[in-house]
C-alpha cells in the first residue's frame, strides 16, 4: 500500500468522476484533457493533491472493483494523444488512498516547474475589511476576515483551495470561486519605494472578502 501524507476519501455518484492532480503541466494541455473528458461523460474536478513518489508522471489510481474497463481504456488513449507518458494504473480499496468504484485519480507530473504564489496576501485598503490570505503549499487557503462595521473584534477564519499558474490566481471556499490576475507594481513604505505584487479581483462574487485587491510588498 502506497502512503500519502493526507486522506483521500472521495466517495462516488452514478456519474463517473475523474479527480485531476497536476504539478508542472502546462495550463493549455490541461485544459484540452479536463474537455475532452467531459466530452467522453466524465465530470472533472481539479485538486491540489500532492502527487506521491512513488507514482509514475501519468498515473491512474482505480478501486479493484472497477468494472467500467473501456472508460479506462479510452482515458490511456487520450492521454497518449495528448502527448503524456505511458500511465500507469494503481488499484487501492483500502487505507489512506481511495476511490470508490465510480471514480478515479489521475495524476500527472510534468516537466514545467511548479509556479507558487506569495505564502500570504494582505488586503489592500479594501472596504470589506482587514482579509488575509495563507496559501500553503498543497493548495489549501486559510482565508481570516475581520468586518469594519462591527464593534467586536472578531475574527473570522475560513478554509479552502488556491490555483496559480503564474499570472492567475484562483480562490475556491463557501461554494464560490474568484479569480485574481496579478501585476508587479511599486509600493512607497516607510522604507522607500519596494516592489510589490498586487493581485485584483476579475468579478464581483457573493462573499465580499473575495472582492478585496490583495497585496504582498516585498521589502516589508
Amino acid at each position: 500500500m502506497i502512503s500519502l501524507a493526507s486522506l483521500v476519501l472521495l466517495t462516488g455518484c452514478v456519474q463517473r468522476h475523474a479527480f485531476i492532480s497536476a504539478n508542472g503541466v502546462e495550463p493549455t494541455k490541461l485544459d484540452a484533457l479536463s474537455q475532452q473528458l467531459e466530452a467522453q461523460g466524465w465530470q472533472i474536478t481539479l485538486t491540489q493533491l500532492e502527487i506521491p513518489a512513488e507514482f509514475s508522471d501519468t498515473s491512474i489510481a482505480i478501486n479493484p472493483a472497477q468494472q467500467n474497463q473501456d472508460a479506462i481504456e479510452q482515458l490511456i488513449t487520450l492521454l497518449q494523444q495528448l502527448g503524456f507518458n505511458q500511465p500507469q494504473t494503481y488499484k487501492f480499496a483500502e487505507g489512506k488512498h481511495f476511490y470508490s468504484i465510480d471514480n478515479i485519480g489521475l495524476y500527472i507530473r510534468g516537466s514545467q516547474p511548479a509556479v507558487m504564489p506569495p505564502n500570504w496576501l494582505r488586503s489592500d485598503n479594501c472596504k470589506e475589511g482587514d482579509t488575509l490570505l495563507a496559501l500553503s503549499p498543497g493548495g489549501n487557503v486559510t482565508l481570516e476576515h475581520e468586518a469594519l462595521d462591527t464593534e467586536l473584534e472578531q475574527l473570522d477564519s475560513y478554509q479552502g483551495q488556491w490555483q496559480f499558474d503564474g499570472e492567475r490566481l484562483s480562490i475556491a471556499l463557501l461554494g464560490q470561486e474568484q479569480h485574481y490576475s496579478r501585476s508587479d507594481i511599486t509600493r512607497t513604505t516607510w522604507r522607500g519605494d519596494s516592489p510589490a505584487q498586487l493581485f485584483t479581483p476579475l468579478k464581483e462574487v457573493e462573499f465580499t472578502p473575495l472582492n478585496c485587491h490583495f497585496i504582498i510588498i516585498e521589502a516589508e
